[in-house]
C-alpha cells in the first residue's frame, strides 16, 4: 500500500526577479509619490515611490530620467528606484 500516492506536497514557486528598465517622467500625479513614466518604446506606466524612497532634489520631476523595477506579473505599475543624471 502506497501512503504517498494522494499526499499533497507544498512546493513554493521560485522567486522571480523584478524587471529593470529606464524611463522618463511624463507627469507628476502626486508629486513625491506617484508619477506617470514613459519607456523608450513608448509604453506608459505608473511609478510609485516608497515612503523612504529616493526623493528628487527639486520638485520639478517632469522630464527626468528614472530607474524603474517592474513586477513580472503586472507591467502597468512599477517602483521608482533611482533618479538618473540628466543627459549631456
Amino acid at each position: 500500500m502506497n501512503l504517498w500516492k494522494n499526499a499533497k506536497i507544498f512546493v513554493p514557486m521560485p522567486e522571480r526577479p523584478p524587471i529593470q528598465a529606464i524611463g522618463r517622467v511624463v507627469e507628476a500625479l502626486e508629486p513625491g509619490r506617484l508619477y506617470r513614466v514613459e519607456l523608450a518604446n513608448g509604453y506608459l506606466a505608473y511609478a510609485v515611490l516608497a515612503k523612504l524612497g529616493p526623493q528628487p532634489e527639486n520638485r520639478d520631476a517632469v522630464g527626468r530620467r528614472v530607474g524603474l523595477e517592474f513586477s513580472p506579473f503586472d507591467m502597468s505599475r512599477c517602483h521608482l528606484v533611482s533618479w538618473l543624471p540628466e543627459d549631456a
